[in-house]
């Protein structure tokens, strides 16, 4: 960081079929995102977490696992101006969480109608 201002971080966003961004810029600073971090952290400790983990469902793809393979996804990210609160994260599989990276609800949502689809067929 120099004089205060802080520079501008670019996330790539894998290329979805129907979405031209390939990149987004966070408006986010590092003390931001570094206190959202501290928060879920915190938040993974408490009992609440604890228990939907204990449900063992994937928020995304709705499959079963044991609680201690589901790891915590901000539903809209943090270096995307989400915040570390109960609204916000789930319980995902890591295969989930890896796929959907930076991503927001409405650009990850043909991947999830994708993997719905497979399930049908």
């Amino acid at each position: 960081m120099l004089l205060g201002i802080e520079k501008e971080r670019r996330y790539k966003v894998e290329k979805q079929p129907g979405h031209s961004m390939d990149y987004f810029i966070s408006t986010v600073t590092d003390r931001e995102l570094k206190k959202e971090k501290q928060k879920a952290r915190d938040l993974r400790k408490t009992q609440w977490w604890k228990r939907k983990c204990a449900e063992g469902k994937c928020y995304y793809c709705e499959k079963e696992f044991l609680p201690g393979e589901l790891t915590m996804d901000h539903i809209v990210p943090v270096v995307r101006g989400g915040k570390s609160v109960k609204s916000n994260v789930v319980p995902a599989c890591k295969e989930c969480n890896n796929q959907k990276k930076h991503s927001l609800p409405i650009e990850w949502e043909e991947y999830l109608d994708r993997l719905k689809k497979k399930e049908i067929e």
